[in-house]
């Protein structure tokens, strides 16, 4: 490995800390989990709604990916969520290119 293989280990640690920021802010602090649970499911139901249109299939569908990804596999789909939605403002670019620039000789 050259001398700036190193940059992308740099750039995995922090993917990896923005994914469990919000996990451990959301143990520490039981607000902030309701909080992100409401958004989620609100999230989940707009969406599910949007691919299916209003009826008893949307509804069926939402209250199971509810269930799955808001209360049974919480921490996952948070840190999913999180790094999804910070790719869709386009912020991780910022975070790569940040890294990038600091660790340049």
């Amino acid at each position: 490995m050259n001398g700036r293989g190193h940059i992308i280990v740099f750039i995995l640690i922090g993917f990896v800390v923005l994914a469990l920021l919000p996990v451990l802010i959301t143990t520490l602090f039981w607000p902030a989990k309701v909080l992100m649970q409401i958004i989620m499911i609100f999230v989940l139901y707009t969406t599910v709604r949007g691919f299916l249109g209003p009826g008893n299939l949307s509804l069926i569908v939402s209250a199971v990916l509810i269930y799955f990804m808001v209360f049974k596999w919480f921490e996952i789909f948070l840190s999913l969520y999180i790094l999804q939605l910070l790719l869709g403002l386009g912020f991780l670019s910022t975070i790569v290119w940040g890294i990038g620039t600091t660790m340049r000789r």
